[in-house]
């Protein structure tokens, strides 16, 4: 069963439909967007969008996989400059499948957040045996694989710096200075990319995100979150799994016969992996619209700091095998329950998506209606929502947009607003008139009726409640006014 697609994917592939090959390639960045900021990525990886479309997902599955594999050997390769083999392949399979950013394993889109960070720190193990020519060749194709990656460049230049290696280090950098010029030259000749760093930003809101970066963090990472969802994916594990992980402690158990000792690390390795955690900090608050969640399509942002976690487990775990045993049972439980979630995810998507492309009521609404839709905001993980359907705009527009004729379609949440005749999302600012007729689409149940202006109210106070942090238990308190000042765009978390 595949894990198939999520979030962005199915307005990417809108957006190329009736696309060929040549089509894709031959796009200029006007037509491309934002996608062409990750240059590499988008010729590499998400050729298959165009190609693919929403068929063939094992496709998709197969390339995650290989991605995955790639990304194990070559972050391996890196920690073996510093530490054991047996600590080395353990910090590169943490790294990987840290159940912290599970997005990045199972959103097609977000493979780059973790196969960007492997080259380029395959690239530094290449500059530091001496192999400079390809390494800074690998440092290029790294750098312009994903806008993800200044704070590893920068990060990991550290390394060198520290060490007094000077020439390493300015072969290293070149490619992430070379980046940073293309994604601004991008930026300012093409009018329509996506503007990720907010220009009104003050000085007053930075300081307020750098502050938030590693509050959320930390708390995202060891805090009540993590194990929120550490609980709830093991929850979620089916019986298939249970039999793997059975079989793989056993076989552990049987084959592992030592593990090798503790051993003093250079303080070079230590800063640099902190300073590519705090310059990602840096980063995000420069937007000012990320904070860090270990649950929904967001946690692809935990990616930095989950590389210094893994390298910590794996440099500091005890040398004995129950030690090791130990770190894979909690390891290994919820990393397969998250992967049935997804899979189990991904076949509810198809089936919802399956039933609006033969829903004939939704054929027959004209086009100047308004569609209220309702159910499969998120999925749900224990209590929380976690993977991102219809509570993203542009997701619902994608998915409705062959199969109807109406132009205005919106997914209502218990904190959609009302306000001057218009429904108001609070959370992305769009609002959608309510003097159009109307209908909702009830997508648990497949079913459409219609409905008047007056049924809209009570409508939105019977949808169930979004849990997406336990910080929402704090409503009305002074927990919520320190987010809300910290960060006015979450208000909508309490509403």
């Amino acid at each position: 069963m595949p894990s198939g697609l999520h979030g962005d994917d199915y307005t990417v592939i809108n957006s190329f439909n009736g696309y060929s090959f040549w089509n894709f390639i031959g796009q200029t960045p006007d037509e491309v967007g934002s996608l062409i900021l990750n240059p590499i990525s988008f010729y590499t990886l998400w050729w298959a969008y165009a190609v693919l479309g929403n068929e063939y997902q094992i496709i998709y599955d197969l390339i995650k996989i290989l991605s995955s594999v790639i990304s194990v050997y070559l972050i391996f390769r890196f920690f073996s400059d510093y530490m054991s083999y047996d600590r080395a392949i353990i910090a590169s399979f943490i790294f990987v499948l840290y159940p912290l950013h599970d997005t990045t394993l199972y959103w097609y889109m977000t493979l780059q957040y973790i196969l960007a960070p492997a080259i380029l720190l395959y690239a530094h193990h290449l500059i530091r045996n001496n192999k400079i020519r390809k390494g800074f060749l690998v440092t290029i194709v790294g750098s312009f694989l994903s806008y993800a990656s200044p704070p590893y460049l920068f990060g990991l230049t550290v390394i060198f710096l520290y060490e007094k290696k000077l020439k390493k280090a300015i072969v290293f950098a070149t490619p992430g200075i070379l980046y940073v010029a293309y994604y601004f030259w991008m930026k300012f000749n093409y009018a329509g990319l996506e503007r990720r760093i907010n220009a009104d930003l003050s000085i007053l809101d930075f300081l307020k995100q750098m502050l938030i970066q590693p509050l959320s963090f930390l708390e995202s990472a060891i805090g009540p979150s993590y194990w929120l969802k550490v609980f709830y994916a093991i929850e979620s594990i089916g019986f298939i799994s249970i039999i793997i992980i059975a079989m793989i402690l056993i076989f552990s158990f049987i084959r592992v016969k030592s593990f090798s000792k503790v051993r003093k690390l250079p303080k070079s390795l230590y800063i640099g992996l902190i300073s590519v955690l705090l310059l990602s900090f840096g980063m995000f608050a420069l937007t000012g619209l990320y904070s860090h969640s270990a649950f929904n399509l967001g946690n692809r942002t935990t990616v930095y700091g989950s590389l210094f976690i893994a390298f910590l487990l794996a440099a500091l775990l005890p040398a004995n095998k129950k030690s090791a045993i130990f770190l894979l049972i909690i390891f290994l439980a919820p990393v397969f329950g998250l992967s049935d979630h997804w899979k189990n995810w991904n076949e509810n998507q198809k089936v919802v998506i399956e039933n609006i492309k033969n829903n004939q009521d939704l054929k027959e609404i004209e086009s100047d209606s308004t569609l209220i839709i309702t159910g499969n905001l998120y999925s749900k993980l224990g209590e929380h929502s976690h993977i991102e359907f219809f509570s993203m705009p542009w997701n619902v527009n994608a998915i409705f947009h062959n199969n109807t004729k109406i132009k205005t379609i919106v997914a209502i949440t218990p904190y959609t607003e009302i306000r001057e005749g218009y429904l108001v999302d609070p959370k992305f600012s769009e609002k959608y008139s309510l003097k159009n007729k109307l209908y909702v689409y009830d997508s648990e149940k497949n079913l459409v009726k219609s409905v008047s202006s007056k049924d809209v109210p009570r409508l939105i106070k019977q949808q169930p409640k979004i849990i997406r942090h336990w910080v929402q238990l704090f409503k009305n308190t002074w927990v919520q006014d320190i987010i809300v000042w910290l960060s006015p765009r979450l208000v909508y978390l309490f509403k």
